[in-house]
């Protein structure tokens, strides 16, 4: 059963991370697309930045964190897949307004969802970093490597 999951997490992130590579066709894995507002006929900028971090990932891998510009203001949903806290693994997702030098910080306690989502507010023109993190635990050989984050932004 065990590596049933793994395999599952595995491939949802491999999954992801190809679908949104392939639709945004550039190494950012984010994208921003605009759509008809169907209240007002309006253009409005809609937009999505996926991030994952794996505890075996190499140092700076480049889907551990994306930074993106808002083309639109207003609130975002933030869908997030994190594990329990451990004070070794630390696992987490920030969400920070670059501009504002702001931040927010996600985690996951016992009683909580590790899947869950959440909103948070975008301003047109500022600045964001959306970043996931994990630890290896190096006192527990046994423990398991493909263990992750995943944080999904879309507005």
């Amino acid at each position: 059963m065990q590596n049933t999951v793994k395999i599952l997490s595995l491939c949802i992130v491999l999954f992801a991370s190809f679908n949104l590579q392939a639709q945004s066709g550039a190494e950012n894995p984010s994208t921003t697309s605009t759509a008809l507002d169907s209240k007002e006929g309006k253009e409005k900028a809609r937009g999505y930045v996926f991030v994952a971090a794996k505890k075996d990932d190499q140092p700076n891998d480049p889907y551990r964190s994306q930074v993106f510009t808002a083309t639109t203001g207003g609130t975002a949903s933030l869908t997030l897949n994190i594990p329990l806290w451990h004070s070794v693994k630390q696992p987490y997702v920030t969400f920070e307004n670059l501009t504002k030098g702001t931040y927010q910080r996600f985690t996951t306690w016992p009683g909580e969802a590790t899947y869950r989502t959440t909103t948070v507010t975008l301003q047109a023109g500022d600045q964001y970093r959306l970043t996931a993190s994990i630890q290896p635990n190096p006192s527990d050989p046994n423990d398991d490597i493909d263990e992750d984050v995943l944080a999904t932004l879309s507005w």
